[in-house]
């Protein structure tokens, strides 16, 4: 061959070297913007980086199987096929980069995401020896900290727990960015095993981290099977510390409500009502459900329509709220149908079942029931009011009392069936109260207004109201 042959093919050669590289660079610039959105919970950016990744990569390898760079190339695959979820193809690139890596920091590595990959897939045992190997000689960095919180993961399914434990402690160490992976592996195994030091040392480490607010429905989700094991107090409790951690404002007042509930629940009410009202002074869709909570609070404890307008009075600030605003409206009903049953007392039927339904007042419910039944006790649909009202009743001896009106209607289809008696006529009856039921609910002014007007009918006193 001529020199100037040679010379052309040497160039030509270079220059394809050079092509190659700049893949394997560009793959390698790709996989960090990827890690970046991974960590920030940028999901679906950074799975659009991994695919990228993997076909710069497979370009790049194909070109050059043999090359200096083929096992940064298949290294790269194998970590975009793992955060891509594709654990066999992950395992086989990775393997092949172990293989062929000269460099010995990227061996370790390479078996360090192998191990990880194994388990990943369920083989803890297989995957630790690789782990344990790789963690021997890597230094601290982004490979090291993922090698403790995955060989944290199979340590915890088989053993033993305190090097757990201890790799967990390590994960933040080497990168920040997993600090929440490993809180939530330490919340998660700590409760499974009733490790209450644990439980503590990772909710504590999750409120204070800025970044855990992004996972706050996974913190939730976890919490849930503390309360279901150890008690609803002692989640509300762990979670004490949740109004100054360094989250978005939003949620933070969506785990500040979970709390609230944990409170209740606990028998707690009077500080799951301080913590609901100081949720409610904030601003959001957490402020909006907190008043909503509250004025059904209100609502399950009142005896008369007066707490309605309690109700309005916490509603109307957040009344742009779409929950909000459909209480609003259901209340104005209610109120609406109360003040019709003056002139048609079938109205106050139609605002018991709002009451009992839409608002949970079952008091209020039991008022218009019976008033309906006061007013029209030879109506056919009065024996179904009582038996409305008999499920909502309070005490054993409104109970009673109203078993003994019920006693005197024992033709009833109504009576009839709530006995397990066969009750001819049910369907039809039931259906011309429904039609009647729309006619009193169209008939009903159209306001805008969300006040909540008037008093009640007071029906007729009976034992036990």
């Amino acid at each position: 061959m001529k020199a100037g042959g040679a010379a052309i093919l040497g160039v030509a050669a270079l220059l394809a070297g050079c092509v190659y590289y700049n893949a394997i660079y560009n793959a390698e610039h790709l996989f960090q913007e990827g890690e970046r959105d991974h960590w920030a919970g940028r999901d679906s950016a950074a799975a659009a980086r991994y695919e990228e990744v993997i076909s710069k990569a497979a370009d790049g390898y194909r070109r050059e199987p043999t090359g200096p760079w083929a096992a940064e190339a298949l290294y790269l695959m194998g970590r975009a096929h793992f955060r891509r979820g594709r654990l066999v193809a992950a395992r086989a690139a990775l393997r092949e980069a172990a293989n062929d890596a000269a460099d010995r920091t990227m061996r370790l590595d390479a078996l360090c995401y192998l191990g990880a990959t194994l388990v990943a897939s369920g083989d803890g045992r297989g995957g630790l020896p690789l782990l344990d190997e790789a963690l021997r000689g890597l230094r601290k960095g982004p490979a090291e900290a993922e090698g403790h919180l995955w060989r944290a993961r199979a340590l915890l399914e088989e053993g033993p727990l305190e090097r757990a434990w201890q790799d967990l402690d390590a994960v933040g160490v080497g990168d920040r960015r997993l600090r929440v992976a490993a809180g939530l592996e330490r919340l998660r195994w700590g409760a499974r095993y009733g490790d209450h030091l644990q439980v503590r040392e990772a909710v504590a480490g999750l409120l204070s981290y800025p970044e855990a607010g992004l996972h706050a429905d996974s913190i939730l989700t976890l919490m849930t099977a503390v309360a279901r094991e150890w008690g609803p107090s002692d989640a509300a409790g762990l979670l004490a510390g949740v109004a100054a951690a360094p989250w978005e404002r939003t949620v933070r007042g969506e785990v500040r409500l979970a709390r609230v509930q944990y409170l209740r629940a606990g028998g707690d009410t009077a500080a799951a009502a301080d913590e609901a009202r100081a949720v409610a002074a904030g601003i959001g869709l957490p402020a909006g459900r907190a008043r909503v909570l509250l004025a059904h609070w209100t609502l399950a404890r009142a005896t008369d329509r007066s707490a309605m307008r309690d109700a309005v009075a916490l509603l109307l600030p957040a009344e742009k709220d779409s929950a909000v605003a459909a209480l609003l409206a259901d209340l104005r009903t209610t109120s609406d149908l109360a003040d019709a049953g003056l002139n048609d007392p079938l109205a106050w039927f139609a605002a018991g079942e709002m009451a009992r339904d839409r608002l949970r007042a079952p008091r209020i419910a039991l008022g218009m029931f019976l008033a309906y039944a006061d007013a029209s006790p030879n109506a056919p649909w009065a024996p179904k009011a009582l038996l409305a009202a008999l499920a909502v009743a309070p005490s054993e001896g409104t109970r009673a009392w109203l078993r003994g009106r019920l006693e005197g209607m024992a033709g009833s289809p109504y009576v009839r069936a709530a006995r397990g008696e066969p009750a001819p006529g049910l369907d039809s009856l039931d259906g011309d109260l429904a039609e009647h039921l729309r006619a009193v609910r169209g008939a009903l002014p159209a306001t805008d207004s969300m006040a909540v007007r008037g008093q009640p009918a007071r029906p007729g006193g009976h034992p036990g109201r």
